[in-house]
């Protein structure tokens, strides 16, 4: 095999084409200001606008009635959202409706539901004690919490904790946006897991309830468990519930939403976990203070320890508010071992702040937690994090750890409506590949309102039957193909009727595996039961397990040194899905035991067949030739690439270049019966034909060497239409071809050059 070290310079070249032919498969721009959904807009008037509440933020496909739902209550085309399934009849929850939601009902004759009603938006009743919204949250790792609360007025030094008979003084505190007048208040303290401790609160003169934090001991081999859940959203609404007058934002869907998740909450707590964890989007409207004050008004955030990542619309602030701060989510949820990266921070024009925290960690008996804000979509940046903080918590405990798990909000792998947005296939195009490298178990996320359990997912492409991606045939209406695109699923249909997908799923076929490659990713329905989303496609490559019957749902997640088991269950209990990872010592110790050294040859010997076919001068054709190179040679430079990713990067250049037109080849010469003067006249007479001949020549030759011409027969690995395609239209260089063209021959020229070099 040649020197694959060499091609570095080649991707370089081939790199700087992406000047003249942009390439859309990158990381996201170091500049966060353009990723994040807090983005600075110019409205018309010149004026900021940052924000703005969404009009039906998930709503991004039209209603596709032609499949109706199937016994198992899914449909897996049906890209209708919560404003647009009526059809559908109601959901589980949507016929029960809280007593005392439906005697208000009565009594306001409907006003209490209605969307812009008295008790509408900031209107929510507020909940103005001394002290409100209390939560425990997880300190550096099991021995730590941090205790967070909110003050009436001022920032004060008399608001303290006293925890087990002893005062603390807040370590952090300042004001908040709340429109009644709160600061926000944090201690650290320390705890022994499985003991309980009594704790009461003081502001101004003001003594709070006496309150018990319960914590749990670790069990055997540090076991642990937590309770994972999805989107609670309050105050979000769905339009099924719109015949019952609760609707968007109003005090009676807010009222609502707090029963519902209260169901959760109670099954959850039969199961007695270690802690809780959120996936974020904890409220609809970040803004609306109101909405946290009913999510956090549970006696289970006042006794249990409970963690959030940060979700989009931890991100929506109301553009009528009297202020335009947000800090919320930073205001009710203390981040251990917060980073600057991943966090979004400016001062806004009437002099208040925007600022949602970046990524932070904590560890937990053997596993680590890696918490990502996904509202900046940098994988630069979170890919930095991830290294540091691994980093970091391994020289503090002294040792690897069992787990590794990264939660954040945006699921780059589901199965509803947000799994083909534009920014989720750009987290999964590279978000992936940063996770395999390190090393990460399992990713934990929301956003989708659907509960998916991946196969074990490695990074790169690999190309497919259409059916066999998305678990439909081509010519299925459902999949709204047009011009070779599929809009259902935002994908490029191939010449060769394939198409490319961003993920390697390995298929253990048992809900038990040891030592497995790659990542799980799991996505969780809405555990609240506030908004669900429909399906487009539950067999979908990825997928091993996919459930659409709109129940609430959650995950209880245990982890020991050597066993990470999943359970997910609804309100009643019903257990739905379970899976159990098991890992040997050795694979905790050396996480690279048995990965074997890629053989990139294959693919190696591929590209240089490929450049050794000459392309037909059209533009269109060029670039397509070109990305398809580029990324062939990159997965080749990849050091860290896997044997799956370098034998599927073959398939995939062989499918991007079923579309590539290559001139028809001149029958060649034995060059046995050439003398060494013939084939020198052979050379100049090729060079000066080159200007005129159909297609530019991809072979070249070493400055000051002589190069053998190829025997005309080509190896029969290489074969395909695509490749084979005879071309015999007229591209004349100096008459037809624009100098877009002829930079990239240039630059091909320069390519092959690189491939002649042999490792010395």
């Amino acid at each position: 095999m040649k020197n694959k070290n060499k091609l570095i310079l080649a991707l370089l070249i081939a790199s700087a084409t992406t000047t003249i032919f942009p390439e859309n498969i990158s990381f996201a721009s170091d500049d966060t200001s353009t990723n994040v959904e807090i983005t600075e807009k110019q409205n018309q008037d010149g004026k900021d606008n940052i924000a703005d509440i969404p009009k039906d933020d998930e709503v991004t496909f039209p209603k596709n009635e032609k499949n109706t739902r199937e016994s198992d209550g899914t449909n897996k085309f049906n890209r209708a959202t919560e404003t647009e399934r009526e059809s559908f009849g109601e959901d589980k929850n949507v016929g029960n409706i809280d007593s005392k939601v439906k005697e208000k009902l009565d009594q306001t004759k409907g006003e209490y539901g209605k969307k812009n009603g008295s008790y509408a938006n900031n209107n929510l009743k507020a909940i103005d004690t001394p002290i409100k919204d209390i939560t425990i949250n997880p300190g550096q790792n099991e021995n730590e919490v941090a205790v967070t609360w909110f003050g009436k007025g001022e920032v004060n030094e008399n608001s303290k904790l006293i925890f087990n008979n002893k005062e603390y003084k807040a370590t952090r505190a300042r004001k908040t946006g709340d429109s009644n007048g709160y600061s926000t208040y944090t201690s650290i303290v320390q705890i022994k897991p499985g003991e309980n401790y009594d704790y009461y609160i003081t502001n101004d003169g003001y003594k709070s309830d006496i309150f018990t934090l319960r914590t749990k001991a670790l069990g055997k081999n540090n076991e642990f468990s937590l309770v994972y859940l999805g989107d609670p959203q309050m105050g979000s609404g769905d339009s099924v519930w719109d015949k019952h007058g609760l609707n968007k934002n109003t005090q009676a869907k807010v009222d609502q939403d707090k029963a519902d998740f209260a169901k959760t909450l109670k099954k959850a707590q039969e199961l007695d976990p270690n802690f809780y964890l959120s996936m974020g989007d904890n409220v609809e409207i970040a803004g609306y203070e109101g909405e946290y004050d009913y999510f956090f008004d549970n006696d289970l955030f006042k006794e249990k320890i409970f963690s959030s990542v940060i979700g989009n619309h931890e991100t929506y602030i109301d553009k009528n508010d009297s202020s335009l701060q947000n800090t919320v989510f930073s205001d009710h949820f203390y981040l251990a071992n917060e980073s600057e990266l991943g966090s979004i921070s400016k001062e806004n024009e009437d002099g208040t702040r925007t600022y949602i925290p970046g990524d932070f960690w904590y560890s937990y008996g053997d596993t680590l937690f890696l918490n990502l804000n996904s509202n900046v979509n940098n994988s630069k940046e979170h890919e930095e994090f991830i290294k540091e903080a691994i980093k970091q918590a391994e020289e503090k405990r002294g040792s690897k750890f069992s787990w590794k798990v990264v939660s954040f909000h945006h699921a780059p792998y589901s199965t509803a409506t947000h799994t083909t947005d534009d920014d989720i296939l750009q987290r999964r195009n590279e978000l992936v590949k940063i996770f395999n490298n390190n090393n990460i178990d399992v990713v934990l996320n929301g956003h989708d309102h659907i509960y998916t359990r991946t196969k074990h997912m490695l990074a790169g492409e690999k190309t497919l039957d259409f059916k066999d991606a998305y678990g439909t045939d081509l010519n299925d209406p459902n999949a709204e193909i047009k011009d070779s695109f599929s809009e259902t699923f935002n994908n490029k249909i191939y010449p060769n009727g394939k198409v490319i997908v961003d993920g390697i799923g390995i298929d253990y076929g048992k809900n038990q595996v040891t030592n497995p490659k790659g990542t799980l990713f799991l996505t969780m329905s809405a555990s609240a039961g506030a908004k669900f989303y429909n399906p487009i496609g539950e067999d979908q490559w990825f997928v091993n397990r996919s459930l659409d019957d709109r129940s609430q749902l959650f995950s209880h997640l245990t982890f020991s040194k050597n066993q990470f088991k999943i359970v997910t269950m609804d309100q009643d209990g019903k257990v739905v899905d379970t899976y159990t990872i098991n890992k040997t010592d050795e694979k905790i110790s050396n996480p690279d035991f048995e990965k074997n050294n890629t053989d990139y040859s294959k693919l190696e010997k591929y590209i240089e067949n490929i450049m050794g076919k000459k392309v037909v001068l059209e533009d269109k054709n060029i670039e397509t030739y070109n990305i398809a190179l580029e990324n062939a040679v990159r997965i080749l430079n990849d050091k860290n690439a896997s044997q799956e990713e370098v034998d599927s990067a073959v398939e995939v250049l062989k499918t991007r270049l079923s579309e590539v037109s290559f001139a028809k080849e001149t029958p060649k010469t034995n060059q046995n019966e050439i003398n060494d003067n013939e084939k020198e006249n052979k050379n100049k007479n090729d060079d000066q034909k080159s200007k005129t001949e159909n297609g530019s020549s991809n072979k070249s030759k070493l400055k000051g060497k002589k190069v053998k011409a190829e025997n005309s027969k080509k190896d029969s690995d290489f074969e395909n239409k695509g490749l084979n395609k005879i071309y015999t239209k007229s591209t004349n260089v100096e008459t037809g071809v624009k100098s877009l063209s002829t930079i990239f021959i240039s630059l091909c020229l320069s390519l092959v050059g690189l491939f002649k070099i042999k490792r010395k």
